[in-house]
């Protein structure tokens, strides 16, 4: 991507960070020899280092995409690694004191980066149009756990518009690539969510909510985690035909055709 004097909007973005690195220095070693006896102010310079490092992990694991795959992983560790290393070493510099605000914000932002970027590339399979789908039967043995992996139960009636599986570094169950290529299926991409059911006193469904992994409303979570960057975490646990026959009675009456999406949810088409 160029920006409009056309030069690349990352080199721009990284010269931008790098002027920010050089004011801070700048500024550190002004208020040493403006106060060489304020301790903060040693502390604020020997910081530097520190801030540089977490405030470039948090930029260049945006980039994370554009890696091959296979390299991700490792990226992914070396992050974690400076990470620790930084927020550490700030630790280290500010015992004792109270730590500024803003150096708490920035090695906060460093580790909620490194913790997004397991995510990195996600796209969700979405049916769409025309009313609610049936999620097929997977073989969760034959599709493994290699890379990310979330699918909704078998037997789940799907509404359209909202993910029925996510994934990244890897290919989807062959089940689910057999609908991936067909008209009314998308694959976009999405962040990480969590699909809840909402439930009426008879049991009726009330409406699906589609939502952060962080947020934990009310309501039936379809999406089953398999797994998380190569770890097995989750298996199916309901029976697929009693399961289905659930779906079918709690949809008996119901014309809601479409989830709702909480605040900041977005996808986009791959």
């Amino acid at each position: 991507m160029e920006s409009g004097d056309g030069l690349p909007t990352g080199l721009i973005t990284w010269t931008t960070l790098l002027s920010h690195w050089t004011s801070l220095v700048k500024a550190s070693e002004g208020l040493v020899m403006a106060s060489p006896d304020d301790p903060d102010a040693h502390r604020w310079r020997d910081s530097i280092t520190e801030i540089v490092t977490l405030q470039a992990v948090t930029f260049a694991l945006g980039d994370l995409e554009a890696m091959a795959e296979p390299d991700r992983a490792l990226a992914r560790d070396r992050a974690d690694l400076a990470v620790t290393e930084s927020a550490a070493g700030l630790d280290r510099e500010w015992r004792g004191v109270e730590m500024p605000p803003m150096l708490l914000e920035i090695a906060a932002d460093a580790r909620r980066a490194v913790e997004a970027a397991v995510y990195t590339g996600l796209r969700w399979l979405v049916p769409v149009g025309g009313m609610h789908r049936r999620m097929p039967a997977v073989d969760l043995e034959v599709a493994g756990v290699e890379g990310t992996l979330a699918v909704m139960q078998p037997g789940t009636l799907v509404l359209p518009g909202e993910p029925m599986a996510w994934w990244t570094e890897r290919g989807l169950p062959k089940e689910l690539e057999a609908l991936a290529g067909r008209d009314d299926y998308q694959i976009r991409k999405g962040p990480p969510v969590q699909v809840y059911r909402d439930l009426d006193a008879e049991g009726r469904v009330a409406g699906d909510l589609v939502a952060s992994l962080q947020d934990l409303p009310a309501g039936l979570p379809l999406l089953v985690p398999v797994c998380l960057d190569g770890t097995p975490i989750g298996r199916f646990t309901v029976q697929e035909a009693a399961w289905a026959a659930a779906n079918d009675a709690a949809f008996e009456g119901v014309d809601i055709t479409a989830p709702v999406f909480a605040d900041g949810i977005e996808s986009t088409e791959d």
